[in-house]
């Protein structure tokens, strides 16, 4: 349904708030799974297998990197089939409202578990960063299909600040898993690293034959 839309002239535009609404629910859904389960006031390490699997995937979905990583994906989704100018400014509008719309989720589900006002200070400080990053962010995604290094610089903005934020920011020593989270994170960055260099290698084979024929 999201590559449908990603790829029609007419519902491009409905990527990013889909996408983002999705994220900011199952993010506090699965924050939450603790207090569905009444483990609130157990140790994070003492908790069931069920709250430890939530915890593994709080710790990914919470983190900045992936919240970045929203905003560049649909920004890739978007510019596909567009020029390069269309396709950026595409991402632009996409991203910021993926991640406009993730946060207004979040915060709305968090409501629904925990009651209280949903317009507080937190909504509005992170709805404003989420104008002013996640559009560079989903150009950067509308970037990723352009040829030579603008491409790989911009295939590397997700595995780069998931490296950065493990080694500045890791996740909280107190969870039992913090480490599963960190490895995870540390294979899927050099996952992510060796297929840029592999597609990176694959257009340069391409574009060979093509440079020998102009030169004859």
């Amino acid at each position: 349904m999201i590559a449908v839309m990603s790829s029609s002239g007419r519902l491009w535009w409905m990527v990013g708030p889909i996408v983002g609404m999705v994220w900011g629910v199952v993010d506090s859904v699965v924050n939450h799974v603790p207090v569905m389960l009444g483990e609130v006031g157990t140790a994070r390490a003492e908790r069931g297998v069920w709250s430890q699997v939530a915890e593994f995937a709080s710790l990914v979905l919470d983190a900045g990197w992936a919240w970045a990583a929203t905003a560049v994906l649909v920004g890739w989704l978007v510019s596909r089939h567009a020029r390069p100018a269309s396709g950026m400014l595409r991402g632009a509008l996409a991203g910021g409202l993926a991640l406009a719309f993730a946060t207004a989720a979040y915060y709305g589900a968090d409501v629904l578990f925990d009651g209280g006002a949903w317009w507080g200070m937190a909504t509005r400080y992170w709805l404003i960063g989420s104008v002013l990053l996640g559009s560079p962010l989903g150009v950067a995604g509308a970037l990723i299909r352009l040829p030579g290094p603008t491409g790989v610089v911009a295939a590397l903005v997700v595995p780069a600040g998931a490296a950065l934020q493990m080694a500045v920011l890791p996740p909280p020593p107190e969870s039992l898993m913090a480490e599963p989270v960190r490895w995870s994170i540390w294979i899927a960055v050099a996952v992510a690293t060796v297929l840029v260099a592999r597609g990176i290698h694959s257009r340069s084979a391409g574009a060979s034959p093509k440079v020998h024929r102009a030169a004859e």
